[in-house]
């Protein structure tokens, strides 16, 4: 891989780190006593159009030593009474909410979903349908792993209405993926991907991750050379970020694994990643997000759940928010299981300053800013002249567009935005 000599695609220095804003941020956490007030707020009032809902699935066979979402060891045993427990959770919500708005995404998360059997997740679906009022063009996704979805089970998520499949594969190098806990080779993994794009009639997406343990510019341009020759309909691209608690940092620590590589790599990287996916013809449509233009891949969750769009959320540890409030399902499975209505372990006010942050947030994460919502804030706007004055952006009348560089810090400028507004 050659180096970039332009100054605008890689800004290694433009901070001394990369972070994400966390999901809570502007939200004005309410008293306990205080919910069975909120909930029934929450349960009772009418969607808007266009919204959003999510299932959890709260298991995975393994820990998987990059991720910070584990939080049940799976089991088949778990599986039926967990579907039981949401669909019933389910039908209690439409039982108390008004008719009225839409749900233009729905999307099953985790945890893996796919580790569920195929009879419980075409029983999910089909509760969805019933209980929720889907669009006639609804997006679906299904986010798996090859571990637990073969093609019967793929074909059975089809037939009753999943419509987009998203596959976590992090890389296509085998050893590399070996030692971050998976267990199919690259090989396998690219030869499952290109069954699933032509054979089956869904969005199939992929996610890669740049800045892994060992990650070399010649194992990216791997993955990238493997993903763009699959017949994707879509490609994540996300940068790693070793949060503290995560495994893999107890396993850089001891030698079992390589340092990570530094934020100047992954900036080269990313920029490379950008260059290449223009270069094969595919529109960049988040900051993160490739999408084929050949193919029918809307990312309409993804896009929508980084505005501010309500989202209905159901399952343990599932997050949401509607009606002016944002709350967690309870995460604790037990609890969950043995409730007999919807428990929540978090409920809080969404304040207005957050409300405009979601459509700055949503704005920034397609890579062009509107200057005119940011108008009430002077020290805002003075920080993105600054912006371009370093080359992470470019402003052009109202809008700001942000540079490959600005892209790749935008989790970080998003931050530096909210402590402004």
């Amino acid at each position: 891989m050659k180096p970039f000599t332009c100054n605008n695609d890689v800004l290694p220095d433009a901070f001394t780190e990369r972070k994400a804003l966390m999901p809570m941020w502007g939200a004005n956490p309410i008293p306990a006593e205080q919910w069975p007030q909120m909930q029934a707020t929450l349960t009772q009032a009418a969607i808007s159009d266009g919204a959003l809902a999510y299932f959890h699935i709260p298991f995975c066979a393994n820990h998987c030593v990059f991720c910070g979402f584990y939080r049940n060891a799976w089991q088949e045993k778990h599986g039926t009474p967990y579907v039981d427990r949401l669909i019933a959770e389910l039908a209690q919500d439409a039982s108390t909410r008004p008719t009225g708005g839409s749900i233009q995404a729905l999307y099953f998360g985790g945890g893996t979903p796919t580790a569920l059997s195929a009879n419980d997740l075409t029983r999910l679906l089909s509760a969805a349908r019933q209980y929720l009022p889907l669009t006639d063009d609804c997006e679906i996704t299904i986010e798996g792993r090859i571990s637990h979805f073969d093609r019967d089970k793929v074909d059975a998520c089809l037939a009753a209405g999943a419509n987009r499949i998203s596959i976590g594969v992090q890389s296509f190098d085998s050893q590399l993926r070996r030692r971050l806990g998976r267990h199919h080779s690259g090989e396998a993994a690219a030869d499952y991907l290109r069954a699933l794009c032509q054979d089956c009639d869904a969005v199939i997406v992929a996610d890669l991750m740049l800045g892994l343990p060992g990650q070399d510019d010649e194992k990216w341009t791997h993955d990238l050379d493997v993903a763009l020759s699959l017949g994707l309909s879509g490609l994540d691209i996300y940068a790693f970020n070793a949060f503290p608690s995560l495994p893999i940092n107890r396993m850089i620590a001891k030698g079992a694994l390589k340092p990570l590589p530094d934020l100047a790599t992954q900036a080269r990287q990313y920029a490379y990643a950008v260059h290449k996916m223009q270069a094969a013809g595919w529109v960049q449509v988040s900051n993160s997000h490739f999408a084929n233009p050949q193919k029918n891949e809307r990312n309409r969750y993804n896009s929508a759940i980084k505005t501010g769009h309500d989202c209905l959320a159901f399952g343990s540890g599932a997050g949401g928010c509607h009606s002016g409030l944002s709350y967690q399902v309870q995460g604790e499975l037990t609890a969950y299981l043995a409730s007999t209505s919807k428990p929540l372990s978090y409920i809080a006010g969404v304040s207005d300053k957050k409300r405009i942050f979601g459509q700055i947030q949503g704005e920034l994460d397609r890579g062009v800013l509107s200057l005119e919502r940011l108008a009430a804030y002077p020290a805002a706007l003075e920080k993105i002249n600054e912006w371009q004055v370093a080359g992470l952006l470019n402003i052009d009348g109202q809008h700001a567009a942000l540079s490959i560089a600005g892209r790749f810090w935008s989790p970080t400028l998003t931050r530096e935005l909210a402590v402004l507004l």
